[in-house]
């Protein structure tokens, strides 16, 4: 069990403590004397003695790196906050709905292969609509949430439109009986949010999320149509009409023929939304193709790129005092604010608990991940509200798994996407070394933006939003 990190970023020397989520920005002859004192093993229980004779200036400071490495030991290990509900309860509080498990684009990356998993599309019929319905709000109204969240998901969500229009008016009919609040959310690509379907989502939703890959050039290349035609202009074109702008968030994904995390940052800024998201492509599925490889951006690539995004990206919000007047880089802030706050995690998510995915035939899974799975469905709508979620999912406890028991990052990865793992190695719980290699790197940037914001910019991390729960 690895209790502290110590680490180089941007030319400085931080030291890192699992258990209380302390950061410290130290010396770099602190830091060479924490090298030395860094073994395999836990914490030191008690205060540590010099391996060579010290200086005189030397051996206060390492007397009192040893002093905070023993109290530090001291702190308690995090407790897993899954607890058991009371009979007939349950801890829903997300859904996402696989509406359209097909698509009218043919993106390079994709996944989920436009949502149809490699099988014949499909559409969610209206039948199948009224049985989801009912199980959400079934599940809803016997959930300790007061707060519900449902995602549109896809594949193309927008092609089912006349479904989801069914499906949310019916959901919001029932807030009151219920005394629940509905939150609405949508991932598209765009092209379809125009006219009657931009309208009805700019009156009853709160977030819509937009898949852009930044310039036309790159858009375009990465993110086709179905049948090769150029689709970025015609996106921006519906971004631009919008009712209500205030709502949209775009999405890009890079891949190793992208422009930079900067540079597309830089392209996404001049169309005006409020929310950015930038993501390197990772997600479960691309380990299954040997095709998505040569589109994955190499983790060298991924962390210099993130280095300098960090220190661009300090500087010119420094200049603000309003975070209403910036695009909020919605993944990276959100890293950053949850660092700071120290929550402790023993487990990843809340895959198969918290969270629900359902699939344009009325499946139930812990995750859109892990739609169509063999073997992962939960249940089906419409059979009753039993589900039973998959055995490898769940009592998971990060300080019993291997290798994550003795991972200094534990208690922020938590052990990681389940979906992920199962598509590296075969296992939901067992992570591939590579990204845990990443994940860590990740981290390192995370904890010096966060330094570098606390020096320039302490007000932006106040007001920086907190995400609604995966």
């Amino acid at each position: 069990m690895t209790d502290y990190h110590s680490f180089e970023q941007g030319g400085e020397n931080f030291l890192f403590f699992t258990r209380s989520a302390r950061l410290y920005q130290v010396s770099q002859v602190a830091s060479r004397m924490l090298y030395d004192l860094q073994a395999p093993g836990p914490l030191p229980t008690s205060p540590c003695l010099p391996p060579t004779p010290l200086s005189a200036d030397e051996a206060p400071l390492y007397a009192e790196l040893s002093d905070l490495l023993h109290r530090e030991h001291r702190v308690p290990l995090p407790a897993s906050h899954d607890r058991e509900e009371a009979s007939g309860g349950n801890r829903y509080q997300t859904f996402s709905i696989y509406l359209a498990q097909e698509c009218n684009m043919a993106c390079c990356y994709c996944w989920n292969r436009g949502g149809t998993f490699g099988r014949p599309g499909r559409l969610m019929g209206r039948k199948v609509a009224q049985r989801v319905t009912k199980l959400i709000l079934s599940l809803a109204e016997s959930s300790s949430a007061e707060k519900i969240f449902v995602n549109f998901y896809g594949g193309e969500p927008l092609l089912g439109f006349q479904v989801l229009k069914r499906i949310t008016l019916e959901l919001l009919q029932h807030e009151a009986r219920l005394g629940k609040n509905f939150y609405l959310t949508l991932d598209t690509n765009g092209t379809l949010l125009e006219g009657a379907a931009a309208q009805f989502l700019a009156r009853y939703f709160t977030q819509i999320g937009v898949s852009l890959d930044g310039s036309q050039r790159v858009h375009d290349i990465q993110r086709p149509g179905k049948y090769g035609e150029d689709t970025w202009q015609r996106i921006v074109n519906n971004i631009k009409t919008f009712p209500n702008p205030k709502l949209l968030g775009i999405r890009a994904t890079l891949t190793a023929f992208s422009d930079s995390y900067l540079e597309t940052f830089r392209h996404l800024t001049t169309l005006g939304v409020g929310r950015i998201q930038l993501e390197y492509c990772h997600e479960p599925g691309y380990h299954s193709n040997p095709i998505f490889e040569k589109l994955m951006v190499s983790p060298e690539r991924q962390l210099a790129e993130l280095r300098e995004f960090a220190d661009y990206y300090v500087d010119y919000i420094s200049r603000y005092k309003d975070t209403r007047d910036i695009p909020f880089v919605s993944n990276l802030l959100d890293n950053i604010a949850r660092i700071r706050r120290g929550n402790r995690f023993t487990r990843p998510c809340g895959a198969g608990t918290n969270t629900l995915a359902i699939s344009s035939q009325g499946e139930v899974y812990p995750c859109i991940a892990f739609v169509d799975r063999e073997g992962f469905a939960m249940g089906h709508a419409g059979t009753g509200d039993s589900l039973a979620l998959h055995q490898s999912l769940s009592g998971f406890a990060v300080d019993q798994a291997f290798p994550c028991h003795a991972c200094w990052l534990r208690y922020d990865c938590a052990g990681g996407c389940y979906a992920t793992h199962y598509d590296m190695t075969g296992h939901p719980r067992h992570p591939h070394p590579e990204y845990c290699r990443n994940m860590k790197g990740r981290a390192e940037v995370y904890f010096y933006a966060l330094t570098r914001m606390l020096d320039r910019c302490p007000w932006h991390l106040e007001k920086a939003p907190r995400p609604p729960p995966p």
